[in-house]
């Protein structure tokens, strides 16, 4: 059976287990790549791991992502948005159409 997952810091997923998530904690790199090593062992739909942590595992979680029954998604943490998911998604975008999408705040 595929499961949901989650990494990230401790006290922001705790309470997730409740609701049948799968959560693995991690405060450091080496705590995060173990982690995503383990959640993607087996059976996995769906990764989320928080942007702070995936940061420095980029490539691995580009890697893991080509594999067709992994999808890894970066989400904000408690303390908000890096910047490194919008990037990513501004790059899909340009590399898709071709062309360079102004977004005006």
């Amino acid at each position: 059976m595929h499961k949901i997952k989650l990494i990230g810091p401790k006290d922001l997923i705790q309470y997730l287990s409740l609701l049948g998530i799968e959560t693995y904690p991690a405060q450091t790199t080496e705590e995060a790549k173990n982690a995503l090593e383990q959640a993607t062992k087996h059976h996995t739909a769906l990764v989320f791991i928080t942007e702070k942590l995936a940061q420095p595992l980029i490539e691995e979680i580009e890697t893991l992502n080509q594999k067709p029954e992994t999808n890894i998604v970066l989400i904000p943490d408690h303390t908000g948005s890096t910047g490194l998911l919008s990037g990513r998604i501004h790059n899909l975008v340009r590399n898709s159409i071709g062309a360079e999408v102004i977004i005006r705040k």
